[in-house]
């Protein structure tokens, strides 16, 4: 996990801070736990009360999700029509479909460029930032 989230070279930057690979490993790691952690505080659990408030309204309940729904009751999806080019595949309205591993590649970069911007500006900066990017997905 510290390999993707924590560049080579910034792992080299802080080795040659530090003096020694076990210091700059336990730092690495704590910066990713409390990464983990404040992601978990700052993004998870407010998503999670978000979806809970709403399963409220709506009257799920834990026995609902846990049963098969009844035929009638399934969402029917409709397929998109799709063009393929050279550079990938496209929807009709010229929108690229991305496979999964592009699409956890992009989360991955942004992820670094967070983890970058961290280091540069430090925590206040960081997290407001995280804050209003998960706002605008809401």
């Amino acid at each position: 996990m510290i390999r993707s989230f924590f560049p080579k070279e910034k792992y080299r930057e802080l080795k040659i801070i530090v003096k020694t690979k076990r210091i700059a490993l336990t730092i690495a790691a704590l910066f990713l736990e409390v990464f983990v952690n404040e992601f978990y505080n700052i993004i998870w659990q407010p998503r999670c009360k978000l979806i809970a408030e709403w399963e409220y309204t709506k009257g799920i309940k834990k026995q609902n999700l846990r049963k098969k729904p009844l035929a009638h009751q399934c969402i029917i999806y409709k397929r998109i029509l799709t063009l393929q080019t050279e550079d990938g595949i496209y929807d009709l309205k010229k929108r690229k479909i991305l496979k999964h591993n592009e699409q956890w590649l992009i989360v991955l970069e942004k992820a670094r460029q967070y983890i970058n911007q961290f280091i540069r500006e430090g925590n206040r900066v960081f997290w407001k930032r995280i804050v209003e990017a998960y706002t605008e997905i809401l």
